[in-house]
Parts: C-alpha cells; sequence; structure tokens
C-alpha cells in the first residue's frame, strides 16, 4: 500500500485556525472573574504565583474580598430587629431587639454575648436636648458596622462597631432642603473596616452626596436624571455587596421599581422587579449569575431571579419552603405563621423571617439555596418588632 503524504496543495488549501490568545494577554477584569471561580484558597495562592500579572490580581484586595465572601459561609453573630414605632419611617423607635444565632462557634458565640447592640456603652447621648428623636435609631447595618442617627431631621450621624465599640461621629451633608430628611444606606469595607455613608434627598431637586470615613467629607454624586420617573424612596436603603438599593415611595404603578446606585462605578440606574408590588424581596450581589439579582417570596416560596443582558428576568431557582421542610408546615398550622420577610442575602445564604399578624415571636431562618439547608432561629420577642430588621456578621 502506498504511503499517504500531504500535498503541498492540501496545505495551502485548508484553513488555518486562529490560536487563542495568550492567557497572559487577558485584561484584568477577566482574570479577575476567573480566579473568583477557583474552588479553594490554595488553588488561589498556588494561581498567584503563576507570574507577576495573576500575582498582581490575586493579592487586589477587592478580588480577595470578593472571593472569600463567595466562598465562606457568613459569619453569621445574629439578627437586629427595629420597632416601627408610631411615626412614619424612618423615624424609628429606637427600642431594637438582638436574637442571638445559634452558633457553635465559640467566636461568633463571645461576640453575640458581649456585643452591645442596643447602644448601652455609646455613642453618648445628651440627656438634656429636648429636641424631637434625641435618641440614637438604627438607619443601618453592613459589614459588623450600624449607621445610627438622632435628630428629627437626622442632624447628627454615627457609625458604631458594637463589638469593638468604636464610633465615628460626623453631622448630615449640607443639603439644599434643611427641612426634608435625607434617605440613608452604609456600605462597609470587611477588609479594613472602612465604609461610606450614601444620602439621597429630594425636594424641589435631587441630591445625592457621600460620605467617607477615609477623607471624612461628604461628595456629591451626579445624579443625572433619573428623579423625574422615580420618587424619593420612602425607606432607608440597603447595601448589597458592591450595590446600594432603594425602594419606591408610591403605590401608585403596577411596577416595583427599585433604585440602585454601583458603589464601584457611582452608577445610578432603575430597574423593574418582574413581579408586582407587594411582594418582599431584596437584591442580591452575585458575579456568578451576572452579579445584579433579585431574591423574592411569595406565598412561602423563595425565588431567585436572574436578570438578562436585555433587562428580563428568568427564575433561576425557587423553592417552596412548605414542602421542603415539614416543620415549617407545622409551624404555620400550630402558630399561624404565614408570612415570610426576605431580608438579605449572602454567598448562598438567603436570611428571612417566618411571621405571624397574631403573634408577637416570629423565627429567623437562614436558607443556603445550594444545599436546600435550613437553620430555624426563635424569636421570643414580648412585642412585634415590624421595622427593618438587619442580619448581623462578624468581619
Amino acid at each position: 500500500m502506498k504511503r499517504w503524504e500531504r500535498s503541498q496543495r492540501d496545505s495551502v488549501n485548508k484553513s488555518k485556525t486562529r490560536p487563542a490568545p495568550p492567557v497572559a494577554a487577558l485584561p484584568d477584569h477577566l482574570l479577575e472573574e476567573i480566579l473568583r471561580r477557583l474552588p479553594d484558597m490554595a488553588s488561589l495562592l498556588s494561581a498567584a504565583l503563576a507570574c507577576k500579572t495573576w500575582g498582581r490580581v490575586a493579592s487586589d484586595p477587592d478580588v480577595f474580598r470578593r472571593y472569600l465572601s463567595l466562598r465562606r459561609s457568613p459569619p453569621l453573630v445574629g439578627f437586629i430587629l427595629t420597632d416601627r414605632g408610631d411615626k412614619p419611617t424612618p423615624f424609628y423607635a429606637p427600642d431594637v431587639c438582638f436574637v442571638t444565632a445559634s452558633s457553635r462557634h465559640p467566636k461568633l458565640a463571645a461576640a453575640a454575648s458581649d456585643g452591645d447592640f442596643h447602644f448601652l456603652h455609646g455613642p453618648a447621648i445628651d440627656d438634656g436636648n429636648p429636641r424631637y428623636c434625641s435618641e440614637w435609631r438604627l438607619r443601618g447595618c453592613d459589614g459588623g458596622l450600624l449607621l445610627l442617627a438622632r435628630g428629627r431631621y437626622a442632624e447628627e450621624l454615627a457609625v458604631y462597631d458594637p463589638l469593638e465599640r468604636n464610633v465615628t461621629y460626623f453631622t448630615k451633608p449640607d443639603l439644599p432642603h434643611r427641612w426634608y430628611n435625607a434617605r440613608y444606606a452604609i456600605v462597609a469595607d470587611e477588609v479594613d473596616a472602612s465604609f461610606q455613608v450614601v444620602a439621597i434627598q429630594h425636594g424641589e431637586e435631587v441630591t445625592a452626596t457621600v460620605f467617607s470615613s477615609q477623607t471624612n467629607e461628604w461628595a456629591t454624586i451626579a445624579w443625572g436624571t433619573l428623579w423625574y420617573m422615580f420618587a424619593c424612596p420612602f425607606k432607608d436603603g440597603i447595601a448589597a455587596g458592591q450595590f446600594v438599593y432603594w425602594r419606591r415611595n408610591d403605590n401608585y404603578k403596577n411596577e416595583e421599581e427599585i433604585l440602585v446606585l454601583d458603589m464601584r462605578t457611582m452608577a445610578w440606574s432603575v430597574i423593574t422587579a418582574p413581579f408586582p408590588p407587594g411582594e418582599s424581596y431584596c437584591i442580591a450581589d452575585m458575579p456568578e449569575h451576572g452579579w445584579l439579582c433579585i431574591v423574592s417570596s411569595e406565598d412561602q416560596w423563595v425565588k431567585l431571579w436572574v436578570r438578562h443582558n436585555n433587562g428580563g428576568w428568568t427564575v433561576k431557582k425557587e423553592i417552596s419552603l412548605l414542602n421542603q421542610f415539614g416543620y415549617l408546615k407545622k409551624l404555620r398550622r400550630d402558630e399561624w405563621m404565614k408570612r415570610v420577610r426576605i431580608l438579605a442575602m449572602k454567598a448562598s445564604y438567603v436570611y428571612m423571617e417566618f411571621w405571624s399578624i397574631r403573634k408577637s415571636n416570629s423565627y429567623l431562618l437562614v436558607l443556603n439555596i445550594d444545599t436546600i439547608k435550613l437553620q430555624i432561629i426563635r424569636n421570643n420577642a414580648d412585642k412585634p418588632y415590624r421595622g427593618a430588621a438587619f442580619p448581623f456578621f462578624m468581619r
């Protein structure tokens, strides 16, 4: 048999495939996404030793922080519940309730026992001040830090670490409408304990400013024209990873619109939720699903919504709490627990409250949507706390 030989003509006519670009040519933002998806810390350290570029990107504090937030179980200390009181939101009553998370971890147990979650050791209060709302009131929580405000128009602000009992005082921003209340949100950096506080105010004109603990100054955030289609939020903002969001202030629309600020780019956007107003939900920062996602609850079903590039939404995962967990069905039958309030999502964990309008007590739920495991924490409060509620994490 004659041996086959490739002719020069065959070589010329065969189309050539363009070689893939070398890994070293990848831009930093793509390399960051690759490193964040490595399975464990040992793999991340090995990748950092591959070359100088990989080492530089892997050692970036932002990459390291987000890697930890994706891989580790959030160190939950407990939940802080607030009393809505009889004053318009956000004039929350100063009364708060702290519910300890059942934890076998000694550091978390010690933090829950020793933490000053009722502000007894600071910040100091001038009891002789007769002004309305002279007590400190909780306005936000993120990264182990509490945002407090006092005064009818929140003239004084403080960020308090209830574990270390450190406090940073600062005054409200110089807003154009002195008698209009601003809506605040705190975003903490879990690596160096620095923080930013965002304030938005709606009057004859809309103003947005941000306070940085690194500069101790307020700086204006460019607002654009979004205020024409989004009224001032009624409640304070909530941090979700690199995002901060506020819920809409009116109910005359059939759509649930959410005001979102990207803290990395300081860019505003308004997104429309894939469900009608009235459902409980939270924004989630999930890089593995394109960053901004929504977790919602309807009829004891928990749904994870993933956003498309065209702005549409798809249910990525849905879990029936009553069908999946028989004990919750028993609570629904015996204690009239029917309502599920979504509080936050961190890593793969959804934090919720299972409550009833007939009862003052409730149950705090921690659901891992990957393993479908549920932790149930009983809240034995002798009165209902229906104001803002925050899971508190140790840094």
